[in-house]
């Protein structure tokens, strides 16, 4: 498996990195494939496991970034494309191609990529100056989310897919084995930063879902409990058979599972 670090700020902005190898070093160690003196000695390393890329912090004494926020000491964080990567002074985009260009045409997609994330992230400000005002009283609050939700609708956000059918937030998830710890953790995270609103009914729709280790039930758990300040209801619908028995934790918190989406969203919870 390959993919792409893109240069994104210094003189060296859009330069395309290719990563080819199963463990990329980035750090001020001469071992280091990508080296910088102001880095830590093995600041952290790129890991390609299953077809799936990670970031590992190596303990440097030196802060890793994903996306704004620092990853735990030590810790194994997945990577997606469009992520932010920030090492020290050194900031990189993660993209993935397949396709074999030349070097002048991976030059110029490399700086399209920096292009159409800069454009994301400008309008997502935007989206939330704007948002500012009709927020200050509750009924217009619930509105703005219904609206910009229903704009996501079927939106792929991270390891989640989101929108809105019938007044209901429906979240799928695009993995089909919820086993790794870390790739719980960033699940938990954009669960979270996605569905921090009040009032919301959180439809969480696990039809792809075919394995789940306890780690993952308990993430679930720990999200139901962490809507609740927020005045939001779960439900759960599509579980495979046998998964039902591993989710059995959530009945005890009175989470409603329906057997399909349709019944999910005519019942009350």
């Amino acid at each position: 498996m390959k993919f792409f670090l893109i240069v994104a700020k210094g003189r060296n902005k859009g330069m395309p990195i290719l990563i080819r190898v199963d463990l990329f070093l980035i750090g001020s160690d001469p071992m280091c494939q990508l080296r910088k003196r102001t880095l830590g000695s093995k600041h952290c390393a790129l890991v390609t496991r299953d077809k799936k890329v990670f970031i590992r912090d190596l303990d440097s004494g030196y802060e890793t970034i994903v996306n704004g926020s620092a990853i735990p000491t030590g810790a194994e964080w997945p990577l997606h494309s469009g992520d932010r990567i920030n090492v020290g002074i050194l900031e990189f985009l993660v993209q993935f191609r397949e396709k074999e260009l030349a070097q002048k045409d991976l030059e110029e997609w490399a700086m399209r990529s920096l292009d159409v994330q800069r454009e994301v992230e400008a309008t997502e400000e935007d989206d939330l100056r704007s948002k500012e005002d009709a927020f200050r009283s509750a009924s217009h609050a619930a509105q703005s989310i219904l609206n910009k939700l229903s704009g996501m609708k079927g939106n792929v956000v991270g390891r989640l897919r989101i929108g809105v059918d019938s007044g209901v937030t429906v979240v799928q998830f695009n993995d089909a084995r919820l086993i790794e710890e870390s790739e719980i953790a960033m699940i938990k995270k954009e669960l979270c930063d996605n569905l921090n609103k009040p009032n919301l009914r959180v439809l969480l729709d696990l039809k792809a879902v075919r394995k789940l280790s306890s780690q993952a039930v308990i993430m679930l758990t720990d999200f139901a409990r962490w809507l609740r300040p927020w005045s939001s209801t779960l439900a759960f619908c599509r579980v495979r058979p046998e998964l039902e028995s591993a989710l059995g934790m959530l009945q005890v918190e009175n989470i409603p599972i329906y057997k399909d989406k349709g019944t999910a969203l005519a019942s009350k919870w």
